[in-house]
């Protein structure tokens, strides 16, 4: 009798071992580099009594779109004082870490502005975001922290 139902679960072993030699090829298939990472960047200034006379935040994500592609989605906002005379911008500034950078810019009275942008990069590379409005003199930009973003590749 032992002998009887030893033959019966070697087949259904053999079909468990084939089932799992078949499926895990997939599943290991997947990329451990590509991440898919949270993005807040800001800029902030601050006026002689601590009052805050600009505040730029972009809110989103950094993700790799295969080994030469990049995705930025989110949302840029900004809070700019109204005691100047021209119209404020802001600027959304990024680009593949060894490639320089890009930049959107708007009216900060447009914020906040819906962000989407597909980008090239160097197999690997990583990808840097900055923000920024026109708090300079003679309404020239100043920046925020460069943020960089190491999205790996899929």
């Amino acid at each position: 009798m032992a002998l009887l139902s030893a033959r019966r679960v070697r087949p259904v072993a053999c079909v468990g071992a084939a089932v799992a030699a078949a499926v895990l090829p997939v599943v290991s298939a997947a990329p451990a580099s590509a991440t898919t990472q949270e993005a807040h960047v800001s800029y902030i200034q601050r006026d002689g009594w601590g009052n805050i006379k600009y505040d730029v935040r972009f809110n989103g994500t950094v993700r790799s779109d295969g080994p030469t592609r990049y995705v930025i989605q989110g949302v840029l906002d900004a809070y700019c004082h109204d005691s100047t005379i021209t119209g404020q911008s802001i600027t959304f500034g990024y680009g593949p870490s060894k490639n320089g950078w890009q930049y959107k810019s708007y009216w900060c009275t447009d914020a906040p502005v819906n962000i989407n942008i597909e980008g090239s990069r160097s197999a690997g590379d990583s990808v840097d975001l900055i923000v920024g409005a026109t708090s300079g003199v003679f309404n020239t930009y100043n920046y925020g922290s460069k943020q960089t973003f190491n999205i790996g590749t899929d």
